[in-house]
């Protein structure tokens, strides 16, 4: 149990699916692993700012109210963290999440978002996503020594404002990416527009790290699940976009085989052993190197 004095994060989910205690654990898991995610990418830009050596984000936040941290009232699923260490720059980390949501919902005409911002923006539309597929509103709020220091939602308005970041601002035809196919998920369901009809999409990472966005016809379905976690080869356009990650519209997907170096050594051998004869490999490479 935390103490008067704890500073405690709390984030509660209401209506739709909330209201009849029946969220999906799948669901309510990777929303607070993207807000997980926020924090961390916002503290660490704030850490840095401030000089702090090694900024990682890390501000210690653990879990309270109950074994689970989970608690499920009438009508709502709630769950608190606090934070355990770092706690101005976890408070600032927090906030600036708190006042990205609150201006969201709010509608202005012209946002103008908070400093740090830009992680969260790019985290959002995936907790969005979930929002609209349990219909839920997603509640914000910090709190000291038990008194309310901020608070905010993210509802139905804050998802269609935040649509407005959504649209995409470059696009590059024919590129070809390699990386490992790590998602498959049907959108369908939740997609009304005409132009994600006929299609599924994916989630490819990069060997560095960076993740993609893959939307792939239905026709190609079996192909596709056929290379479902492995390391693949992308050809396709790219849309690049200011709060999501950069989407390829798959063209065509195969396998990222890796080259047998052994088998195509052997072959060189055959090939030029009138012109190398018995030389050993490391004589012929040095030579060449000059």
């Amino acid at each position: 149990m935390a103490s008067k004095d704890t500073v405690v994060f709390s984030i509660v989910f209401k209506k739709g699916l909330a209201e009849k205690n029946r969220l999906p654990l799948e669901d309510v898991i990777n929303t607070l692993q993207q807000i997980q995610h926020m924090i961390r990418d916002c503290g660490r830009q704030i850490q840095r700012a401030a000089g702090i050596e090694n900024a990682d984000g890390d501000f210690g936040i653990e879990l309270i109210g109950g074994p689970s941290g989970l608690i499920f009232r009438k009508g709502s699923l709630k769950t608190a963290a606090t934070i355990t260490h770092d706690i101005p720059h976890g408070i600032l980390a927090i906030n600036t999440l708190i006042d990205t949501t609150d201006l969201l919902e709010k509608r202005q005409k012209n946002i103008v978002t908070p400093d740090y911002a830009e992680p969260i923006l790019r985290r959002l539309p995936r907790i969005s996503e979930i929002q609209r597929e349990n219909r839920t509103e997603l509640h914000l709020a910090l709190s000291q020594n038990r008194h309310i220091l901020n608070s905010s939602k993210l509802g139905e308005r804050g998802r269609e404002t935040l649509k407005r970041f959504e649209a995409p601002e470059v696009g590059i035809e024919s590129i070809t990416l390699y990386g490992r196919l790590r998602e498959l998920r049907d959108k369908t369901r939740t997609i009304t527009d005409e132009e994600n009809k006929g299609h599924f999409w994916g989630e490819l990472q990069e060997d560095g790290g960076r993740i993609w966005r893959i939307r792939f016809k239905d026709r190609d379905e079996s192909k596709v699940l056929k290379l479902f976690r492995k390391q693949v080869e992308i050809t396709g356009d790219a849309t690049y976009f200011r709060t999501q990650a950069p989407r390829v519209d798959a063209a065509d997907i195969d396998e990222d085989v890796m080259p047998d170096y052994l088998a195509a050594y052997e072959r060189f051998n055959i090939a030029y052993r009138d012109v190398f004869g018995d030389r050993d490999t490391e004589e012929i490479l040095d030579e060449a190197r000059g």
